[in-house]
């Protein structure tokens, strides 16, 4: 049985994505590793060279964003270049904990269902911190992203999910559940707040008219007490992933802020 994953980005070294990081995590995983590159100028493509054989590295233009349709189309396109009996969509944003690495490939080898569910944990500013209550916010609490390999399967809306043509998920999904470990919100506040506004208009179709250039994000960056999102974060006590473990500093974009912030409001609230 050989597994693919796929994963797209351009200039993920300029919007923070960690994206090396997340190919050199996941070849132990994987049997080979399709990269959509769509057209970078920051570098992120020679720093993806080189990583090894399990590699596929390819570019091209993803053409102009019309809404959020147009996620799908090249990560289709990635898809189509895969060659495993299974596959797993990832964001370069997006860790499978290698303490689930086995079991994966061993439900893979034995379900019978075509689509397997990851279910996120969110994390927010630093590795320590995540969103408690992510559907508040309507973030995402779980996905459809590891499939079998058929032509029927398509990633769809977004591009965050596969489905299989005509059938319902009921249908489709085991009962087998992972854990992927989002750091979408770990980057550096200027390319955050940049990432948050581009997505917003690419999905609304007004990236063409409302592009603002990158600098105006670097005087005004993302504030990491957002009063909007603050109620919702907890400290994350649970098991690190490698990548963090080994480079904890790469996945701190806060000064550690939000950590200390809700370390002192735990403080209080013992002492009232």
């Amino acid at each position: 049985m050989k597994l693919s994953l796929y994963t797209c980005v351009r200039n993920g070294i300029y919007y923070d994505y960690h994206v090396v990081e997340m190919v050199k995590h996941h070849l132990p995983l994987v049997d080979e590793l399709v990269i959509f590159d769509g057209n970078s100028t920051d570098g992120t493509r020679k720093a993806l060279q080189g990583l090894g054989p399990k590699v596929k590295l390819f570019s091209a233009d993803w053409g102009d964003p019309q809404g959020e349709e147009w996620f799908a189309g090249f990560k289709n396109i990635a898809r189509q270049r895969c060659r495993g009996d299974w596959c797993i969509l990832l964001d370069p944003d997006e860790f499978i904990p290698e303490w689930e690495f086995d079991r994966l490939r061993q439900t893979i080898e034995t379900t019978t269902f075509p689509i397997i569910q990851l279910d996120w944990i969110h994390f927010y500013g630093n590795y320590r911190v995540y969103n408690a209550r992510p559907s508040r916010m309507k973030w995402a609490e779980y996905k459809y992203q590891v499939h079998q390999n058929l032509p029927e399967m398509r990633v769809w809306g977004d591009g965050s999910n596969v489905r299989l043509d005509d059938l319902e998920y009921e249908q489709t999904v085991a009962p087998e559940r992972f854990v992927c470990h989002h750091f979408g919100i770990v980057r550096w506040p200027s390319r955050l707040r940049q990432k948050l506004r581009v997505v917003g208009q690419i999905k609304q179709g007004t990236l063409r008219w409302l592009n603002l250039p990158g600098f105006i994000f670097n005087l005004l960056p993302y504030n990491w007490l957002d009063e909007d999102f603050l109620p919702d974060l907890a400290i994350y006590d649970g098991k690190l992933i490698e990548p963090v473990r080994r480079n904890p500093k790469e996945f701190t974009r806060d000064g550690m802020k939000l950590h200390r912030y809700l370390l002192k409001k735990a403080q209080e609230l013992q002492e009232h």
